[in-house]
């Protein structure tokens, strides 16, 4: 049933299309894979991989780039939602079948789906029928351990409630660091014996609306049907902090990770590929509406080399040349969000040019034929079989230091880990009254905040002489401090709970903020006995949420192709008044199954079958 949107038809398939109905609605699915302009895969060349028998379900990995002594190895994921173990299990398996050496890091580009119990499906906004519990409880309660460092940042398919717990950053489980709402971290590896490279990783969480991005952070949980929303919409305030590191000096940000699209990135790739697949987002591209703006602006300010995204369930890639201009722009993002990058024309700019570069492979183009003026651009689907939603690339770092690494634990396993940044830190500490319990606009600043040398030089100073955790010689290093807050999952137990948590605090926030010596603003205290006294736990809101609503078993919903609403919850002046019926989105996005561009350089991996 249609239920807002334009319509799109050929051969009497219908779409829910995006942008013409309430709320901005998105697209529907192709229910037919025949449809013009789509190619099935069911007489793909690689169909009988390994033995496998045509229609088994398989990974399709896809690398670029060359290996050298500094560069890491990096792989990158589109949405997860909750099917962790059979993205490591198809990064095993590409490594085994390449016989190629490990991983360093996993990017997860939002949408992961961080379910710790039953509880969590509260602050979880899907519809009904896709809420299932996922793999990751297994990795939060230590039953499994992930099996490369994985990096982080929130989507719009979450549970909130958890990261909101981790509103600085921190791991989510063993060797899961999420981002926080916003962050910089260096990823490290030694490279010699007293070598080590690092990669400088950005990243924001969430997704764009207007009518929440100036505001304060006012969510508490348990969250009301409009805060289940609002909560996972990006301020303003995180991306004030992350555009003040473009006004210093000092070393690039060499990846950058968000869930939503940088506004008009679209035009300036293979658009006309792009609809192809996707011929419901044609309303917006043509009224460069489709993605962010704050993210846009990012873009522009920041430069990264390589930027990764997620959201729109599609595999695209594009390239950005910058201009050669030695002053970046400095301009707010309270002014910037409303201007727009160049349109679908590619004259030069005063700040930003943009070529539609996408080979037609659709291959990310490796490192070495980046300059400090260029940005790649790539954004990957879902996890699903038969989907282009991982990417191997080989990344050579911004910077390779000459330092000490005796006394780090994980350099002992040689293995990568991963470090503070000294600039974001400073930004923080700097901007720490911005962090507001408000449903009022925030007072920022009108000039981006910027912090000297000398500021930066103290803080290391002061971390150096106050941190417990870590060496003398390496104040950086992020703390392995993961703890449970709460119970997990246990898939053997016959009553699960089903009970909406209040706000909760973390030991690992707790930590992070009296290393900096700031104070809770938007987060709360850890307390143990609170967390888990069994009277509290008698205080706990119920809602109308039934264990017959929740899918508690590891397979997917039957009746579709475990496909999960886009909804980018632009919500109208009346959202506090919608009604419990409204809690799912009726603009939901069941997208069809992907045209194969027939690449090359392609990796089918089996997957294993679930039992």
């Amino acid at each position: 049933m249609n239920r807002g949107g334009r319509h799109f038809s050929n051969q009497n398939h219908n779409y829910r299309g995006r942008g013409g109905g309430r709320r901005g609605g998105r697209g529907g699915r192709n229910r037919n894979n025949n449809h013009s302009g789509f190619q099935t895969f069911s007489n793909h060349p690689n169909d009988n991989y390994n033995g496998w028998s045509n229609g088994d379900a398989f990974h399709m990995i896809e690398s670029s780039g060359s290996p050298s002594s500094t560069s890491f190895t990096v792989a990158v994921q589109g949405c997860s939602h909750g099917e962790l173990d059979s993205i490591y299990e198809a990064l095993e398996a590409y490594r085994a079948g390449k016989q190629s050496s490990s991983i360093d890091v996993l990017l997860c580009c939002g949408d992961v789906q961080t379910l710790r119990n039953t509880d969590d499906f509260h602050s979880l906004n899907v519809p009904p029928k896709y809420k299932r519990i996922g793999d990751f409880h297994a990795y939060y309660s230590g039953q499994k351990v992930a099996p490369i460092l994985t990096i982080m940042i929130g989507g719009n398919h979450e549970a909130s409630n958890y990261l909101q717990e981790l509103y600085y950053g921190g791991w989510v489980a063993p060797n899961i660091y999420y981002m926080g709402a916003a962050g910089v971290i260096n990823v490290c590896k030694k490279t010699s014996s007293s070598s080590v490279s690092s990669l400088r990783i950005g990243g924001v969480s969430g997704i764009y609306s207007p009518h929440h991005y100036k505001l304060g952070r006012f969510e508490v949980p348990p969250y009301g049907q409009s805060e289940l929303r609002s909560v996972y919409h990006t301020r303003e305030v995180e991306v004030k902090r992350l555009e003040a590191l473009a006004s210093m000096t000092q070393r690039p940000i060499d990846v950058f990770i968000s869930h939503d699209w940088p506004k008009g990135i679209y035009h300036h790739g293979n658009v006309n590929q792009l609809l192809k697949k996707k011929p419901f987002f044609q309303k917006e591209v043509q009224e460069n509406s489709l993605g962010s703006p704050a993210n846009e602006q990012l873009l522009l300010l920041l430069r990264p080399r390589y930027w990764f995204s997620a959201h729109l369930h599609v595999k695209f890639s594009a390239e950005i040349r910058h201009t050669n201009s030695d002053d970046k722009p400095k301009r707010s993002a309270s002014s910037s969000v409303t201007a727009t990058v160049q349109e679908q024309n590619t004259e030069k700019t005063a700040t930003t040019e943009f070529h539609g570069m996408e080979p037609s492979d659709g291959n990310c183009p490796d490192s070495n034929s980046l300059t400090d003026q260029m940005t790649r651009f790539l954004s990957l689907d879902k996890c699903l079989p038969k989907r282009r939603h991982i990417q191997i690339l080989h990344v050579e770092p911004s910077m390779t230091s000459r330092r000490s690494t005796e006394n780090t634990n994980a350099e002992v396993a040689n293995k990568p880990w991963i470090e503070y940044d000294l600039q974001w830190l400073s930004v923080l500490s700097r901007t720490h009254e911005w962090t507001q319990l408000t449903r009022s606009p925030v007072n920022l600043t009108n000039e981006i905040t910027s912090v000297t040398n000398e500021q930066i030089k103290q803080l290391e100073e002061s971390l150096k002489a106050t941190r417990n955790g870590g060496c003398a010689d390496n104040p950086l290093s992020i703390p392995l401090n993961f703890s449970m807050t709460v119970r997990p999952f246990d898939p053997s137990s016959p009553r699960q709970s089903y009970n909406a948590p209040p706000q909760f605090g973390n030991p690992q926030t707790d930590e992070f903020l009296s290393m900096l010596g700031l104070s809770h603003r938007i987060t709360v205290p850890y307390n143990n006995a609170s967390a888990h006294d069994e009277r509290n736990l008698k205080k706990l809101l119920r809602t109308s949420l039934r264990p017959s609503q929740v899918n508690i078993n590891k397979q997917r919903a039957a009746d579709d192709d475990n496909e999960i609403d886009l909804d980018d919850d632009d919500t109208d002046a009346n959202e506090a008044k919608m009604d419990s019926e409204n809690l799912v989105d009726p603009c939901e996005i069941e997208i069809e199954s992907e045209e194969d561009n027939g690449e090359d350089d392609v990796c089918f991996v089996p997957k294993k079958p679930k039992i």
